[in-house]
């Protein structure tokens, strides 16, 4: 994608991370910014987990390898943990840490222990059979709520197409509950651009933010439910460790023959708790070129007009933390391209879909559900309002990977001139 933010303005936003984003107090909170780097090589380390360990609070790095964390006073005294995946856990007492400047953090690349000709003793299916019967065990099975941010940005080669922010909580009944997840929205905004996506829309539904939490919606997981496990080949490739848990590493593809939604990926499951702790994923190959972008449509495609659309990739990584000894949803990330064509209007391009939700708070003293005033198959963008950059200051996010004020400027200055 063509960098059409302006260099000036580049310079700008980095003095202001590293002066205004300094410590500060807001609201009772102490505001931390920093760095993950690889220790080999210096270079930044994306989607790095930063958190207060075993508080539920956190958020992760972006592709510079930054991030900011808004940490509660009442959690001074905690420590500040640090994992990512393939790298090994680095925690900190939250007291020590200096004050006013930006933390450069280095992780050490971890290594598989168990060597590849020892796998074969592993059976995957009764992993995943110990995994799948331990759920209630392992994972929160009372009522929470789950504190979230997401952004989804779409955009071609040269421009953006649509950007859209929010927070919001999820009350969750508790993993092994049948009760329908609620949702309450927070705060939103949202823009999209009126001359080359005029016919389309992509927006996060609640529905389709309660089913990026494979575990809490197994079934519908496609490679996990009754059907999933009978399309699809699993195999223990090694013993890892995944954000400082030991793990089994399991790939899993489509079996032979078998069509419709198939998946590709690997699964990491804990090797002393049998609790699923990452995924990483996406369509199987002959799956993407058959449904098209059915899938897809039906998790954020909002609105059709005659604009016809293709799915080319599709990818989605899911990850859990513990809270509390129990586990929950962490973060997930989405990615997805679309061939988007429409003679009339002369659309001929590749849309390309980012998606990141982040678990930012976790509450689990509130017994009593909220009421929502957003439908579970609504369009989380109709509920946006209006903000400038200072619109989240008060909430832990993920810090993008482009000047998202910026964007929201350029797609108005579109809109604008096609009015």
């Amino acid at each position: 994608m063509k960098n059409f933010i302006n260099s000036t303005f580049i310079l700008s936003c980095a003095i202001w991370l590293l002066i205004s984003t300094q410590v500060q107090a807001q609201q009772g909170n102490i505001t931390f910014t920093g760095k993950v780097t690889n220790q080999a090589n210096n270079r930044p380390i994306r989607l790095a987990s930063v958190s207060i360990a075993g508080k539920g609070i956190g958020t992760s790095t972006n592709t510079a390898g930054k991030f900011i964390l808004l940490v509660p006073q009442a959690n001074l005294n905690d420590s500040l943990k640090v994992s990512c995946i393939g790298y090994q856990t680095k925690s900190f007492a939250i007291a020590g840490l200096k004050r006013g400047e930006d933390l450069n953090i280095t992780l050490e690349k971890s290594n598989t222990v168990l060597q590849e000709v020892t796998v074969t003793y592993y059976d995957p299916q009764k992993i995943l059979q110990k995994a799948i019967s331990r759920i209630g065990e392992n994972y929160i099975n009372r009522p929470h709520i789950l504190r979230g941010f997401y952004r989804m940005y779409t955009y071609n080669d040269h421009d953006p197409l649509q950007l859209s922010e929010a927070v919001f909580d999820v009350y969750n009944f508790g993993y092994t509950d049948k009760h329908a997840d609620i949702f309450r929205l927070i705060k939103a905004r949202s823009e999209k651009n009126e001359r080359d996506f005029n016919t389309l829309e992509f927006g996060q539904k609640p529905n389709s933010i309660f089913e990026t939490d494979v575990i809490n919606h197994i079934m519908a997981s496609g490679f996990l439910s009754d059907d999933g496990l009978k399309n699809h080949e699993f195999n223990v490739t090694g013993i890892v460790d995944v954000n400082g848990y030991r793990t089994y590493e399991i790939a899993f593809r489509e079996k032979p023959g078998v069509e419709g939604n198939t998946y590709r990926g690997n699964m990491y499951i804990d090797t002393k708790t049998y609790a699923f702790v990452y995924f990483d994923f996406g369509l199987s190959p002959t799956a993407t070129s058959t449904i098209g972008a059915a899938t897809f449509a039906k998790r954020s495609l909002m609105r059709l007009g005659n604009t016809g659309i293709d799915l080319m990739f599709d990818h989605t990584k899911v990850n859990y933390q513990q809270f509390s000894n129990k586990w929950v949803l962490s973060n997930v990330e989405g990615d997805d391209s679309l061939k988007v064509n429409n003679p009339e209007l002369k659309y001929d391009y590749v849309a390309h879909v980012k998606f990141n939700y982040q678990i930012t708070a976790i509450d689990t003293t509130q017994k009593e559900s909220f009421d929502s005033k957003v439908g579970r198959n609504d369009n989380i963008n109709a509920y946006k309002s209006n903000g400038d950059e200072k619109f989240w200051k008060d909430y832990n996010i993920i810090l993008s990977d482009d000047n998202v004020d910026d964007i929201f400027k350029k797609i108005k200055a579109i809109n604008k001139a096609v009015k």
